[in-house]
């Protein structure tokens, strides 16, 4: 049965110490003098007074009657209109009580939600708050709004659909508050790869605005953010803003879906500068571009089709540095190190151009391909000017990654424009200085090791046994390339074996 509980302590602590207040001033005001009148004051009132009385035992009466129906009717109604709403079944334990403080509510202990036998939603504490024009009939007993607190979800890719309920039709009336949660977002194979953690969260339909809302402040990868979301379905817009106060950044969405086609402006704000990306997202084909432009070219555009996912991303940079990109501890190689991109349903190509190398004046025109496909990843095709003397090109290349193996391996073909300017730029010593059109190597480097070594290496086609030899010897000494006077001897070792 119900643990009834209409006043607690510190109410009633409250209660008597007021009570005791207006006795005190009572009686200091009992003298003789005002006796006679304080009598007739009475008298003139007291049908004042009875009318309180019945009024307040009227509505206490009213607020307690709900805790003398049936623990198993009240599980029923309440279970009746969550899944009338939602669609999932909810499953209650026997811990259940009532309160009249501070609003009349049942209180349910170890809920669940439950669908097609997964769990969404384990929850300590379940709070249904009533409607008060009907506690006298309680069939026409309504749930008003609800409280979630110290509940864990799980939340799996495929439950992202129905999140986009939010945009297409009225959500709750009933405002449902949590607190003191978290989200645990799963993969297929019930592993989590990431936890939010939810301080408070409130979602209902604003019957004044007319919009869906949505707020909630919480932490993600240890840090805070909080999260406004309005959703205006009559009008077709739509407008999403994420903050991260401790990193100083913002994310501003606007959304206008008035046709079959989605368009909108992603902004994107941190203490420097704002970046504005415009939008259409029709027939699952999103495409994009950014408001500022690099010469007569976006910044960035693309193209990707959600089902089944790929993606074409161009990216067209001012300058670039080569050292802070494939440095191994850049943010570009640890992110292909994490095996991140790893997903049999991932297929993208990445374009990456530059004119110029900041860390480099005779580099340039960068033309880098980034590509990602049957869960191989390569960066074929990719191209890069060393002045006009030469240009280098990459033709066949993977990258592996496995818990025993991280390396990459590529074959690049170097075409020589001006062989003199090469010779001169590596102080080639002039009795080697042969006239040679193209050079192509195949070299490997190893993440783990933290190793580079050559396979092989042809001058116009050709194999010189020579030039192996000396690959041999470099890998076999673990040596390195670490700068231009590294290379600069491994070059003209190479060119003083033909």
């Amino acid at each position: 049965m119900f643990n009834f509980t209409f006043i607690s302590k510190k109410n009633l602590l409250g209660f008597l110490n007021k009570t005791n207040s207006l006795l005190t001033s009572i009686f200091n005001n009992l003298q003789f003098s005002n006796l006679k009148r304080l009598t007739k004051l009475f008298f003139i009132d007291k049908r004042v007074i009875i009318t309180l009385i019945i009024i307040f035992f009227s509505v206490f009466v009213h607020l307690s009657t709900p805790a003398f129906y049936k623990d198993s009717w009240v599980k029923e109604i309440v279970k009746t209109q969550f899944e009338k709403k939602f669609e999932f079944k909810v499953e209650f334990s026997d811990k259940l009580n009532y309160a009249i403080f501070p609003i009349p509510h049942f209180r349910f202990k170890d809920v669940r939600f439950v669908s097609n036998g997964r769990e969404l939603a384990s929850i300590d504490s379940l709070k249904v708050y009533l409607t008060f024009s009907k506690f006298l009939d309680k069939n026409k007993m309504n749930i008003q709004n609800i409280s979630l607190n110290n509940a864990k979800f799980n939340f799996y890719k495929k439950d992202l659909k129905n999140l986009m309920t939010f945009l297409n039709e009225e959500i709750n009336k009933k405002k449902i508050t949590i607190f003191n949660s978290k989200i645990f977002l799963k993969n297929d194979k019930h592993d989590i790869f990431s936890i939010v953690s939810i301080d408070k969260s409130d979602s209902f339909y604003d019957s004044v605005e007319l919009v869906n809302k949505l707020n909630v402040n919480g932490e993600i990868f240890n840090n805070s953010f909080k999260l406004n979301l309005k959703n205006n379905f009559f009008e077709k817009k739509y407008n999403f803003d994420l903050t991260f106060n401790e990193l100083n950044k913002k994310f501003i969405n606007y959304v206008n879906f008035i046709n079959d086609e989605k368009i909108g402006i992603f902004s994107y704000l941190d203490s420097r500068k704002k970046y504005d990306t415009s939008y259409i997202l029709k027939n699952n084909i999103l495409e994009f571009h950014s408001d500022e432009k690099v010469d007569d070219n976006f910044l960035y555009s693309g193209i990707i089709n959600l089902s089944p996912f790929s993606s074409k991303i161009n990216i067209n940079l001012k300058k670039i540095s080569l050292t802070k990109a494939l440095n191994n501890d850049s943010y570009f190689i640890e992110t292909i190190k994490s095996n991140v991109l790893k997903n049999e349903n991932l297929n993208f190509n990445v374009n990456i151009k530059s004119k110029n190398i900041s860390d480099h004046r005779k580099l340039k025109n960068l033309d880098l391909n980034i590509n990602y496909e049957n869960e191989t990843l390569n960066f074929n095709q990719s191209n890069l000017l060393f002045e006009d003397i030469l240009s280098i090109r990459i033709v066949d290349s993977e990258f592996k990654n496995s818990k025993k193996k991280q390396y990459f391996i590529g074959e690049f073909e170097f075409l020589i424009k001006d062989y003199s300017s090469l010779y001169s730029f590596f102080q080639t010593k002039k009795e080697f200085r042969k006239e040679i059109s193209s050079i192509n190597l195949v070299l490997k480097y190893d993440f783990l090791r933290n190793n580079l070594s050559f396979e092989r290496i042809k001058i116009d086609d050709q194999y010189f046994e020579n030039i192996q030899r000396v690959i041999r010897e470099f890998n076999q000494e673990n040596k390195s390339l670490k700068n231009r006077i590294d290379l600069k001897f491994f070059f003209n070792s190479i060119i003083e074996e033909l």
